[in-house]
């Protein structure tokens, strides 16, 4: 029986799926993907159907060509290494404010932007070029620095250097833990036994309420991943029947933050009311933003923790976003226990959190973010993402009465799902 030829059967889906990218490019009259400073954010719109799937595919498929054209051996050899010193480099340029140094149109010396930076001069050309080997900013000429289509919005938006400082300073003193991790604490539910605790000494929140600074990069970093791999509130708008609630309707953002999210759905449904719980200190913030948007009179706030008794009753929805995947079981079953006294017979609770696909049901590429966050989560708070068996036996945990009335994932959402629950009549 002949080997199969992988390299060439890879070599026609990319030149197909290619294909089928372009003709959505041309008739869309969008810019061709490019690294130059001025080339697109995003190649493709995320719901451009058979486009978005061929864009996807094209990923899978490059990624395969260059493992196998690779080798394990030449993989093994270099085992992350580049990587790994790209998130250094990144880290240590974003640390300098070097992506806002370096003009938007045009290029900048070393020497000026050692300068106007305080990054030793003798250094900064080593760190830009592991950078710009990344495809990270550019060395138009020897000696000179400019941008490229991937470092421009690190220099428009803070919000996106703070996504790699949280990378770069906050996760790889943890994943340097994970082997602590495994021997001291392996059937651990507790958030302070944890690799992230072993580097910095105390929970993943408590060291955010510690360092304020953390704090709020923290922050910026996670407006960033919510606008990329995560879901938007403009996407949770369209992806749950919320225009099926009865006009007043109630619902309860728990653990929302400043309340973004409880904005868009508010926005996107004019009939229903909000109101956020999250800690004090984001009260100001969430009366800000709904002022801002002229939400003041629909949107409210209440200090509140999820661990305490849940103060609203019969609300229609109580909703959480990326709570769950922060807790282990054992706390977790504690704060929907308090919703589930709470809840009246007609609401509902909503989930927004990711349900990890069965084994080899999915890329690769899907998997690999899919178990790194799950590790992630893992060694920060000793939780995890839940397989679709994991959410129900969580849920069986708290009440026998709680069933899962449904789960909406792709393609109205796209990396978590909403998990629906109602209490049996």
């Amino acid at each position: 029986m002949a080997a199969v030829n992988h390299l060439a059967q890879l070599a026609a889906d990319i030149s197909s799926n290619v294909a089928v990218l372009t003709e959505y490019i041309e008739a869309n009259k969008l810019p061709q993907p490019s690294f130059d400073a001025d080339g697109p954010s995003h190649p493709i719109p995320d719901d451009s159907g058979d486009a978005a799937v061929a864009r996807a595919a094209l990923i899978e498929a490059t990624k395969a060509l260059h493992t196998l054209a690779v080798g394990p051996s030449e993989t093994t050899i270099y085992f992350n290494l580049p990587e790994l010193y790209f998130v250094g480099a990144m880290g240590t340029l974003c640390h300098y404010k070097i992506p806002q140094n370096v003009p938007l149109q045009g290029s900048i010396s070393y020497a000026e932007l050692a300068s106007k930076t305080g990054f030793p001069e003798n250094l900064l050309p080593r760190f830009v070029r592991m950078a710009a080997a990344n495809y990270y900013f550019a060395e138009p000429q020897e000696g000179f620095v400019a941008h490229s289509a991937f470092s421009k919005p690190l220099a428009i938006d803070e919000k996106k250097q703070a996504a790699i400082w949280f990378r770069h300073t906050e996760l790889i003193p943890t994943v340097a833990k994970l082997i602590d991790m495994v021997e001291q604490f392996p059937d651990s539910s507790e958030p302070t036994e944890t690799a992230f605790h072993m580097a910095f000494g105390g929970t993943f929140f408590g060291h955010k309420e510690t360092h304020i600074d953390h704090m709020i990069k923290f922050g910026y970093a996670m407006d960033t991943f919510t606008s990329g791999y995560s879901d938007s509130g403009e996407a949770i708008a369209k992806a749950f029947a919320w225009e099926d609630l009865p006009e007043g309707s109630l619902v309860l953002d728990i653990g929302g933050g400043t309340g973004h999210i409880a904005a868009a759905i508010a926005e996107a449904h004019p009939h229903l009311k909000f109101e956020v719980q999250d800690y004090e200190k984001l009260g100001e913030e969430s009366k800000k933003l709904m002022a801002s948007r002229g939400l003041s009179d629909r949107v409210g706030f209440r200090v509140h923790s999820f661990f305490e008794p849940e103060p609203v009753k019969g609300a229609a929805v109580y909703f959480f976003r990326n709570i769950f995947h922060d807790w282990s079981d054992l706390y977790c079953s504690k704060f929907l226990k308090h919703v589930v006294d709470a809840m009246g017979p007609d609401s509902r609770v909503v989930i927004c959190d990711i349900v990890v696909p069965p084994v080899n049901t999915t890329s690769k590429i899907a998997a690999s973010r899919v178990h790194a966050l799950d590790l992630q989560m893992w060694s920060s708070f000793n939780a995890k993402e839940r397989s679709e068996k994991d959410w129900e036996q969580l849920i069986a945990s708290v009440d026998s009465r709680l069933t899962i009335e449904k789960v909406i994932g792709q393609p109205k959402m796209r990396r978590d799902s909403l998990t629906v629950l109602q209490l049996k009549k």
